[in-house]
């Protein structure tokens, strides 16, 4: 599958599209007993490359850069717990040396279909996120301590700290 010109629309699948050599050894370096030579991408076997395209160089940057480019594509997908099942079963499990069969719990979790929020919906809740930490006092420098679970509205929280 080639990739598409319209990236707006584009939504990317698990796999590689390139084939063939991805790295190459850093030119400069001498061969050590024991030790590999260092390796980089071959697209920047010269040198490091510091940022992911030129004039992208804070998270903010990357927001923007995002929204514009792919647009109303799926940026983040998320699925709400409907119900958490717990079902007992007996499993055999060694007890003081003897076979014995013991209740065990299993929990399972039923979840909804996928809702996804778009790369500029992603953009619009992170710049408001940053206008409310804004509203409250914060300024460039401060510091938030965030607690929270693994997931999208994580990372929105995370996002609008970048654009106070």
């Amino acid at each position: 599958m080639a990739i598409p010109n319209d990236l707006k629309t584009f939504s990317p699948l698990p796999k590689t599209y390139k084939t063939g050599v991805v790295t190459v050894e850093v030119p400069g370096y001498e061969r050590v007993e024991g030790e590999t030579i260092p390796r980089r991408n071959v697209k920047s076997k010269d040198k490091l490359i510091n940022t992911p395209k030129e004039g992208i160089n804070t998270v903010h940057d990357i927001l923007k850069y995002s929204s514009a480019t792919f647009g109303n594509a799926k940026a983040l997908g998320a699925r709400r717990l409907i119900e958490t099942h717990i079902e007992v079963k007996k499993i055999k499990k060694m007890v003081d040396g003897k076979e014995q069969e013991v209740d065990k719990k299993w929990q399972y979790f039923e979840l909804s279909e996928y809702t996804y929020t778009t790369f500029v919906e992603f953009e619009k809740l992170a710049l408001q996120l940053g206008a409310g930490l804004r509203k409250l006092g914060l300024q460039a420098g401060d510091r938030v301590h965030m607690f929270a679970a693994t997931q999208y509205v994580f990372d929105r929280v995370v996002r609008s700290r970048t654009v106070y």
